[in-house]
């Protein structure tokens, strides 16, 4: 697991950015200064730090020069609502991967985080091929090994290769209905499964009371990256399936 140490004298800020990281999978710490930045430094081995530059005492810029020196391997980001050239041309010829602006646009920052290995393995089926490259890219820069399938007939294939860990399904296939394979994952195989779907299908809702809660989510079209994640991180949070991972009939 990636361990992520922020440094920002704006104790809002740091605790938001590591609730944010932590719910990405990130073992992260806190410091409210430079000072205190380099005493959890000395104790524990961070692979990243994301620090403000702007800081009294010592600022972000004399940090990761003295951090490089305790754990060259570490990667650095500093942030900033404001500085000089001279500081930024400082920062960057210390060895600081990127100089984020304030306020922080968490994409951007999600975008450049090492990439988290959860090992887990996701099947998504969905016949857009626009979607199934922006989820795939999305789930593979979360750390999940995707494997994908556009009909349902592809995506039996799939399923009798290789079981996943979890499934990301449209209910609306081009040659079946994705429901029914949710349906024999949840049921016969205790794999979770997030069913989507643009379209108000008769009797998917109550399809998807009928499976165990702890197995089964279902988002509605349109929705956003960070709500499927939400989604699949329920499943590893605590609501495992009730039986071990088994096979299809």
């Amino acid at each position: 697991m990636n361990r992520v140490l922020i440094v920002d004298d704006n104790h809002e800020l740091a605790e938001n950015i590591a609730e944010l990281l932590a719910d990405e999978g990130y073992e992260t710490s806190v410091a409210f200064s430079s000072e205190q930045a380099l005493e959890l430094a000395r104790k524990h081995n961070y692979n990243l730090v994301l620090a403000d530059i702007r800081m009294p005492g010592m600022n972000g810029v004399e940090l990761i020069e003295v951090l490089g020196k305790l754990n060259p391997e570490a990667t650095f980001l500093l942030m900033t609502a404001y500085t000089s050239d001279k500081t930024l041309a400082k920062a960057m010829r210390s060895g600081v991967e990127a100089i984020l602006p304030k306020p922080l646009a968490v994409e951007r920052l999600l975008e450049i985080m090492p990439r988290q290995q959860n090992d887990a393995s996701l099947l998504l089926v969905e016949d857009d091929p626009t979607l199934v490259r922006v989820f795939s890219e999305m789930l593979e820069n979360r750390g999940y090994a995707v494997r994908t399938a556009m009909t349902f007939a592809s995506a039996r294939a799939e399923l009798n290769a290789c079981l996943p860990d979890a499934a990301v399904i449209d209910v609306c296939l081009p040659d079946g209905n994705g429901a029914e394979l949710a349906y024999e994952l949840c049921t016969n195989a205790g794999i979770p499964v997030v069913m989507i779907t643009g379209y108000d299908h008769d009797g998917v809702a109550e399809l998807v009371h009928s499976m165990l809660p702890t197995t089964t989510r279902y988002l509605a079209k349109p929705f956003d990256a960070d709500t499927l994640l939400s989604a699949l991180r329920s499943f590893a949070e605590g609501d495992k399936p009730t039986q071990p991972k088994g096979e299809l009939p």
